[in-house]
């Protein structure tokens, strides 16, 4: 019996020990929680508008999945007064959606396709108390745990929110440090081997400098 509680004793004192020590250096696992913010890669799209007078689809030059560059030629129009318009891809990337065929109808300002941009961006979500180690334009070390060889690229915070979006509970006990105001926080990516939408991705807050 005393050897049992020998053992017990000496066990509450080894973690005891080690909680003391791991919450003087910050690393506890509220601490590491807190400073581990993750959101979901998604990739930017933009629309291609057709921006001339009304007309009819005479040829569609790319299909879904397709690689495009910036000025491609993916459609031709035939306006009414018998001229040939081409609409070009705005941007570098990857056809996502085409909205027309051949023989449709289009006019000022209809979308006729979606452009899967070469560049990501992840939404994390950031209290009040550490808001000030980001601002906008600053590099950050995105991380992709979850990866057969997790990764790591450079991103670029490219927005704060102007007000918290939200609170968020605390598991503290501490009286004053129940509610958290969160700010969102926009970080773009750009495209690398191995990343696709959907992957987690994880900004290390005690990466940056206060």
């Amino acid at each position: 019996m005393k050897l049992r509680m020998g053992l017990y004793a000496g066990l509450a004192v080894v973690l005891i020990a080690g909680g003391t020590l791991l919450a003087v250096k910050g690393k506890d696992a509220v601490s590491q929680a807190e400073s581990r913010k993750q959101g979901v890669l998604e990739a930017e799209q933009t629309a291609v508008i057709y921006t001339d007078k009304p007309g009819t689809v005479i040829n569609v030059n790319a299909a879904v999945s397709d690689a495009v560059k910036k000025g491609d030629i993916l459609f031709i129009v035939k306006s009414a007064e018998g001229n040939e318009v081409n609409i070009p891809a705005t941007a570098d990337g990857q056809i996502s959606r085409i909205a027309v065929k051949p023989g449709d109808q289009v006019g000022q300002g209809m979308p006729v396709a979606i452009v899967r941009k070469n560049t990501f961006y992840t939404d994390v979500y950031v209290q009040e108390g550490d808001i000030h180690k980001l601002e906008v334009n600053q590099q950050v070390k995105v991380h992709f745990p979850y990866l057969d060889h997790p990764a790591e690229v450079t991103g670029v915070v490219t927005s704060i929110a102007a007000a918290p979006q939200f609170a968020s509970l605390r598991m503290t006990r501490e009286k004053g440090q129940a509610d958290l105001s969160m700010f969102q926080v926009r970080v773009s990516v750009d495209s690398a081997a191995g990343l696709l939408p959907g992957m987690t991705a994880e900004v290390k807050l005690d990466e940056l400098a206060d």
